[in-house]
Protein backbone atom coordinates (compact mmCIF):
# COMPACT_ATOMS: atom_id res chain seq x y z
CA UNK A 1 0.00 0.00 0.00
CA UNK A 2 1.17 3.20 -0.34
CA UNK A 3 2.00 5.43 2.60
CA UNK A 4 1.79 9.15 1.31
CA UNK A 5 0.29 11.47 -0.78
CA UNK A 6 3.34 11.78 -2.87
CA UNK A 7 3.58 7.58 -3.18
CA UNK A 8 0.00 8.13 -4.50
CA UNK A 9 0.35 10.53 -6.73
CA UNK A 10 3.64 8.52 -8.46
CA UNK A 11 1.65 5.88 -8.35
CA UNK A 12 -1.24 7.53 -10.48
CA UNK A 13 1.40 8.63 -12.88
CA UNK A 14 3.10 5.22 -13.23
CA UNK A 15 -0.41 3.57 -14.23
CA UNK A 16 -0.95 6.56 -16.71
CA UNK A 17 1.94 5.40 -18.58
CA UNK A 18 1.51 1.90 -18.52
CA UNK A 19 -2.53 2.27 -19.07
CA UNK A 20 -1.13 3.83 -22.59
CA UNK A 21 -0.87 1.90 -25.83
CA UNK A 22 2.65 2.82 -26.29
CA UNK A 23 5.27 0.79 -24.00
CA UNK A 24 7.10 -1.72 -26.43
CA UNK A 25 5.41 -5.18 -24.66
CA UNK A 26 3.85 -7.01 -27.89
CA UNK A 27 0.14 -6.94 -26.81
CA UNK A 28 -0.92 -5.31 -29.96
CA UNK A 29 0.02 -8.58 -31.65
CA UNK A 30 -2.09 -10.37 -29.11
CA UNK A 31 -6.10 -10.85 -29.50
CA UNK A 32 -6.44 -13.32 -26.48
CA UNK A 33 -8.11 -16.21 -28.88
CA UNK A 34 -10.86 -13.37 -30.08
CA UNK A 35 -9.42 -13.41 -34.01
CA UNK A 36 -9.92 -17.18 -33.88
CA UNK A 37 -13.06 -17.26 -31.97
CA UNK A 38 -14.77 -14.67 -34.25
CA UNK A 39 -13.23 -16.67 -37.04
CA UNK A 40 -14.49 -20.01 -35.91
CA UNK A 41 -18.17 -18.75 -36.06
CA UNK A 42 -19.20 -18.24 -32.35
CA UNK A 43 -19.86 -14.84 -33.04
CA UNK A 44 -22.82 -14.59 -34.35
CA UNK A 45 -23.77 -11.88 -36.82
CA UNK A 46 -26.22 -9.25 -36.58
CA UNK A 47 -25.39 -6.35 -34.43
CA UNK A 48 -27.28 -6.90 -31.15
CA UNK A 49 -26.36 -10.76 -31.36
CA UNK A 50 -22.80 -9.27 -31.81
CA UNK A 51 -22.53 -7.38 -29.10
CA UNK A 52 -23.46 -9.99 -26.57
CA UNK A 53 -21.76 -12.46 -28.21
CA UNK A 54 -18.83 -10.24 -27.72
CA UNK A 55 -19.07 -9.27 -24.37
CA UNK A 56 -20.03 -12.94 -23.19
CA UNK A 57 -16.84 -13.68 -24.58
CA UNK A 58 -14.62 -10.70 -22.20
CA UNK A 59 -16.49 -11.97 -19.13
CA UNK A 60 -15.42 -15.46 -19.78
CA UNK A 61 -12.11 -14.43 -20.77
CA UNK A 62 -11.57 -11.96 -17.91
CA UNK A 63 -12.76 -14.66 -15.52
CA UNK A 64 -10.40 -16.98 -16.82
CA UNK A 65 -7.41 -14.65 -16.48
CA UNK A 66 -8.45 -14.46 -12.87
CA UNK A 67 -8.50 -17.97 -12.27
CA UNK A 68 -5.44 -19.15 -14.33
CA UNK A 69 -3.06 -15.79 -14.63
CA UNK A 70 -3.43 -13.45 -11.52
CA UNK A 71 -2.64 -15.95 -8.56
CA UNK A 72 0.63 -16.43 -10.78
CA UNK A 73 1.13 -12.92 -11.09
CA UNK A 74 0.58 -12.22 -7.53
CA UNK A 75 2.63 -15.04 -5.98
CA UNK A 76 5.49 -13.19 -8.65
CA UNK A 77 4.71 -10.10 -7.19
CA UNK A 78 5.39 -11.68 -3.42
CA UNK A 79 8.61 -13.37 -4.46
CA UNK A 80 10.31 -10.38 -6.06
CA UNK A 81 9.16 -8.01 -3.29
CA UNK A 82 11.16 -11.15 -1.19
CA UNK A 83 14.21 -10.86 -3.18
CA UNK A 84 14.25 -7.08 -3.01
CA UNK A 85 13.85 -7.22 0.62
CA UNK A 86 17.20 -9.64 0.53
CA UNK A 87 16.32 -13.12 0.25
CA UNK A 88 18.03 -14.83 -2.26
CA UNK A 89 15.78 -17.93 -2.44
CA UNK A 90 13.45 -16.00 -4.12
CA UNK A 91 15.13 -15.93 -7.29
CA UNK A 92 14.65 -19.96 -7.98
CA UNK A 93 11.32 -19.98 -7.00
CA UNK A 94 10.26 -17.60 -9.21
CA UNK A 95 12.01 -20.03 -11.65
CA UNK A 96 9.77 -22.62 -10.03
CA UNK A 97 6.75 -20.62 -10.86
CA UNK A 98 7.67 -19.61 -13.94
CA UNK A 99 7.87 -23.48 -14.99
CA UNK A 100 4.45 -24.43 -12.85
CA UNK A 101 2.64 -21.20 -15.00
CA UNK A 102 4.20 -23.20 -18.11
CA UNK A 103 2.68 -26.33 -17.50
CA UNK A 104 -0.74 -24.59 -16.83
CA UNK A 105 -1.05 -22.96 -20.27
CA UNK A 106 -2.58 -25.53 -22.30
CA UNK A 107 -2.00 -24.83 -25.67
CA UNK A 108 1.07 -23.45 -27.77
CA UNK A 109 -0.64 -19.80 -29.30
CA UNK A 110 -0.77 -18.65 -25.26
CA UNK A 111 2.26 -19.87 -25.00
CA UNK A 112 3.85 -17.98 -27.51
CA UNK A 113 2.25 -15.12 -26.78
CA UNK A 114 3.07 -15.10 -23.37
CA UNK A 115 7.03 -15.86 -23.75
CA UNK A 116 6.81 -12.78 -25.90
CA UNK A 117 5.24 -10.74 -24.24
CA UNK A 118 7.01 -11.62 -20.36
CA UNK A 119 10.51 -11.11 -21.75
CA UNK A 120 9.60 -7.42 -24.10
CA UNK A 121 8.19 -6.32 -20.42
CA UNK A 122 11.54 -7.09 -18.31
CA UNK A 123 13.39 -5.38 -21.64
CA UNK A 124 11.12 -2.10 -20.75
CA UNK A 125 11.97 -1.98 -17.56
CA UNK A 126 15.72 -1.94 -18.08
CA UNK A 127 15.29 0.17 -20.94
CA UNK A 128 13.12 2.80 -19.40
CA UNK A 129 12.32 2.11 -15.26
CA UNK A 130 15.68 1.12 -14.37
CA UNK A 131 18.38 2.84 -12.65
CA UNK A 132 21.55 3.07 -14.79
CA UNK A 133 24.96 4.19 -13.93
CA UNK A 134 26.09 7.20 -15.53
CA UNK A 135 22.68 8.82 -15.69
CA UNK A 136 23.30 12.74 -14.35
CA UNK A 137 19.47 13.31 -12.79
CA UNK A 138 19.18 11.62 -9.27
CA UNK A 139 15.85 9.78 -9.84
CA UNK A 140 17.71 7.40 -13.04
CA UNK A 141 21.70 7.70 -11.25
CA UNK A 142 23.06 4.19 -10.08
CA UNK A 143 21.28 3.30 -6.58
CA UNK A 144 22.90 2.28 -3.77
CA UNK A 145 23.70 -1.53 -3.14
CA UNK A 146 21.23 -2.99 -1.09
CA UNK A 147 18.56 -0.24 -1.97
CA UNK A 148 15.47 -1.24 -2.90
CA UNK A 149 16.23 -0.12 -7.01
CA UNK A 150 19.78 -1.59 -6.61
CA UNK A 151 18.22 -5.10 -5.70
CA UNK A 152 15.00 -4.49 -8.11
CA UNK A 153 17.79 -3.87 -11.22
CA UNK A 154 19.65 -6.86 -10.17
CA UNK A 155 16.51 -9.02 -10.05
CA UNK A 156 15.71 -8.48 -13.45
CA UNK A 157 19.32 -8.74 -15.07
CA UNK A 158 19.15 -11.71 -13.46
CA UNK A 159 15.62 -13.14 -14.88
CA UNK A 160 16.61 -11.70 -18.31
CA UNK A 161 20.11 -13.84 -18.55
CA UNK A 162 17.89 -16.75 -17.31
CA UNK A 163 14.62 -16.36 -19.31
CA UNK A 164 17.74 -16.67 -22.04
CA UNK A 165 19.16 -19.54 -21.22
CA UNK A 166 15.99 -21.31 -20.77
CA UNK A 167 14.77 -20.15 -24.36
CA UNK A 168 17.79 -22.19 -25.77
CA UNK A 169 16.94 -25.12 -23.77
CA UNK A 170 12.90 -25.17 -24.54
CA UNK A 171 14.25 -24.26 -28.41
CA UNK A 172 15.98 -27.15 -28.54
CA UNK A 173 13.70 -28.99 -27.99
CA UNK A 174 13.46 -29.74 -24.30
CA UNK A 175 10.65 -31.03 -21.73
CA UNK A 176 11.63 -28.99 -18.89
CA UNK A 177 13.46 -26.50 -16.72
CA UNK A 178 15.39 -26.25 -13.65
CA UNK A 179 14.74 -23.63 -11.28
CA UNK A 180 17.64 -21.58 -12.51
CA UNK A 181 16.56 -21.29 -16.07
CA UNK A 182 13.34 -19.64 -17.30
CA UNK A 183 10.63 -20.06 -19.90
CA UNK A 184 9.94 -15.94 -19.28
CA UNK A 185 6.15 -16.28 -19.32
CA UNK A 186 3.87 -12.85 -19.00
CA UNK A 187 2.22 -13.30 -15.51
CA UNK A 188 5.53 -13.74 -14.26
CA UNK A 189 7.38 -11.15 -15.17
CA UNK A 190 4.06 -8.37 -14.61
CA UNK A 191 4.53 -9.62 -11.33
CA UNK A 192 8.49 -8.79 -10.86
CA UNK A 193 8.03 -5.87 -13.47
CA UNK A 194 5.08 -4.19 -10.70
CA UNK A 195 7.52 -4.90 -7.64
CA UNK A 196 10.50 -3.18 -9.19
CA UNK A 197 8.50 -0.35 -10.33
CA UNK A 198 6.63 0.08 -7.09
CA UNK A 199 3.18 -0.65 -8.29
CA UNK A 200 1.25 -2.02 -5.26
CA UNK A 201 -0.63 -5.50 -5.97
CA UNK A 202 -3.97 -3.78 -5.89
CA UNK A 203 -3.32 -1.46 -8.87
CA UNK A 204 -1.38 -3.92 -10.35
CA UNK A 205 -4.89 -6.78 -10.85
CA UNK A 206 -6.70 -3.53 -11.49
CA UNK A 207 -5.14 -1.93 -14.02
CA UNK A 208 -3.99 -5.83 -15.87
CA UNK A 209 -7.68 -6.81 -16.00
CA UNK A 210 -8.65 -2.91 -17.32
CA UNK A 211 -5.72 -3.99 -20.09
CA UNK A 212 -7.18 -7.27 -20.61
CA UNK A 213 -10.72 -5.68 -21.57
CA UNK A 214 -9.48 -2.62 -23.25
CA UNK A 215 -7.22 -5.20 -25.70
CA UNK A 216 -10.18 -6.99 -26.56
CA UNK A 217 -12.32 -3.72 -27.30
CA UNK A 218 -9.68 -2.72 -29.72
CA UNK A 219 -9.17 -5.97 -31.46
CA UNK A 220 -12.93 -5.94 -32.06
CA UNK A 221 -12.52 -2.39 -34.08
CA UNK A 222 -9.66 -4.14 -35.76
CA UNK A 223 -11.51 -7.13 -36.50
CA UNK A 224 -14.24 -4.54 -37.74
CA UNK A 225 -16.93 -6.81 -35.27
CA UNK A 226 -17.20 -3.54 -33.56
CA UNK A 227 -16.85 -0.19 -33.86
CA UNK A 228 -14.85 2.53 -32.33
CA UNK A 229 -17.60 4.30 -30.76
CA UNK A 230 -19.71 1.32 -30.00
CA UNK A 231 -16.63 -0.45 -28.25
CA UNK A 232 -15.44 2.69 -26.01
CA UNK A 233 -18.80 2.65 -24.83
CA UNK A 234 -18.81 -0.73 -23.97
CA UNK A 235 -15.67 -0.21 -21.90
CA UNK A 236 -17.27 2.92 -20.15
CA UNK A 237 -20.18 0.88 -19.25
CA UNK A 238 -20.69 -2.44 -18.67
CA UNK A 239 -16.81 -3.57 -19.18
CA UNK A 240 -16.70 -1.74 -15.79
CA UNK A 241 -18.64 -3.96 -14.05
CA UNK A 242 -17.25 -7.11 -15.57
CA UNK A 243 -13.84 -6.41 -14.51
CA UNK A 244 -14.86 -5.62 -11.29
CA UNK A 245 -16.27 -9.26 -11.06
CA UNK A 246 -13.61 -10.95 -12.54
CA UNK A 247 -11.42 -8.80 -9.84
CA UNK A 248 -13.65 -10.81 -6.74
CA UNK A 249 -12.75 -14.10 -8.89
CA UNK A 250 -8.92 -13.85 -7.67
CA UNK A 251 -8.41 -16.04 -4.84
CA UNK A 252 -5.27 -14.88 -2.20
CA UNK A 253 -5.23 -18.17 -1.71
CA UNK A 254 -4.43 -19.67 -4.53
CA UNK A 255 -1.62 -17.17 -4.81
CA UNK A 256 -0.16 -17.99 -1.27
CA UNK A 257 0.17 -21.63 -2.23
CA UNK A 258 2.13 -20.94 -5.15
CA UNK A 259 4.47 -19.10 -3.44
CA UNK A 260 4.80 -22.11 -1.23
CA UNK A 261 5.20 -24.31 -3.87
CA UNK A 262 7.84 -21.95 -5.41
CA UNK A 263 9.93 -22.30 -2.34
CA UNK A 264 9.46 -26.02 -1.60
CA UNK A 265 12.06 -27.93 -0.51
CA UNK A 266 14.10 -29.32 -3.38
CA UNK A 267 14.95 -32.21 -2.02
CA UNK A 268 11.16 -33.26 -1.71
CA UNK A 269 10.23 -34.68 -5.08
CA UNK A 270 7.48 -33.05 -7.26
CA UNK A 271 4.73 -35.78 -6.45
CA UNK A 272 5.25 -35.64 -2.53
CA UNK A 273 5.14 -31.92 -2.56
CA UNK A 274 1.84 -32.23 -4.52
CA UNK A 275 0.30 -35.27 -2.33
CA UNK A 276 1.21 -33.17 0.65
CA UNK A 277 0.17 -29.71 -0.79
CA UNK A 278 -3.12 -30.31 -3.06
CA UNK A 279 -6.45 -31.30 -2.34
CA UNK A 280 -8.88 -32.31 -5.29
CA UNK A 281 -11.86 -30.66 -3.12
CA UNK A 282 -9.74 -27.05 -2.41
CA UNK A 283 -11.16 -25.12 -5.23
CA UNK A 284 -8.55 -22.08 -4.07
CA UNK A 285 -6.28 -23.48 -6.92
CA UNK A 286 -5.37 -21.47 -10.00
CA UNK A 287 -7.20 -23.14 -12.40
CA UNK A 288 -8.37 -22.64 -16.14
CA UNK A 289 -12.34 -22.11 -16.09
CA UNK A 290 -12.86 -22.13 -19.61
CA UNK A 291 -11.78 -24.69 -21.45
CA UNK A 292 -13.73 -23.96 -24.71
CA UNK A 293 -11.69 -20.86 -25.13
CA UNK A 294 -8.50 -22.58 -25.26
CA UNK A 295 -9.60 -24.83 -27.42
CA UNK A 296 -10.22 -22.88 -30.23
CA UNK A 297 -7.29 -20.53 -29.24
CA UNK A 298 -5.00 -23.36 -30.44
CA UNK A 299 -6.32 -23.24 -33.63
CA UNK A 300 -5.54 -20.04 -34.39
CA UNK A 301 -2.46 -20.97 -35.99
CA UNK A 302 -4.83 -22.80 -38.71
CA UNK A 303 -6.55 -19.96 -40.13
CA UNK A 304 -6.51 -19.16 -43.69
CA UNK A 305 -5.85 -15.61 -42.97
CA UNK A 306 -4.75 -13.77 -39.63
CA UNK A 307 -4.26 -9.99 -38.01
CA UNK A 308 -2.55 -11.30 -34.86
CA UNK A 309 0.06 -13.01 -33.49
CA UNK A 310 -2.58 -15.14 -31.32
Amino acid sequence: MVSSLTDREAEDYLVLILSDSNPPTGGFIASAGLESYYSHGFLTHGQDQLVSSTLSFVEHTLANYATSVLPYMCAAYALADKYVQGDERALDAIGRLDWHHHTLLLNHVSRRASLIQGMALLTLYMRSFAPYPGAKDDEHAQPEPKSHAFRARTLVEQLRLRIRRGGAKLSSGAMSLSATELAGHLAICTGVFSCCVGLSVERMIHVNLFLQARNLMSCSIRLNTLGPYLAHQLLATKLRHVVSRSEALLSRHASEKLVSYAYRDTSQSEDAWLDDELDDTDMDVACTTWPLGDIVQARHDQLHSRLFNS
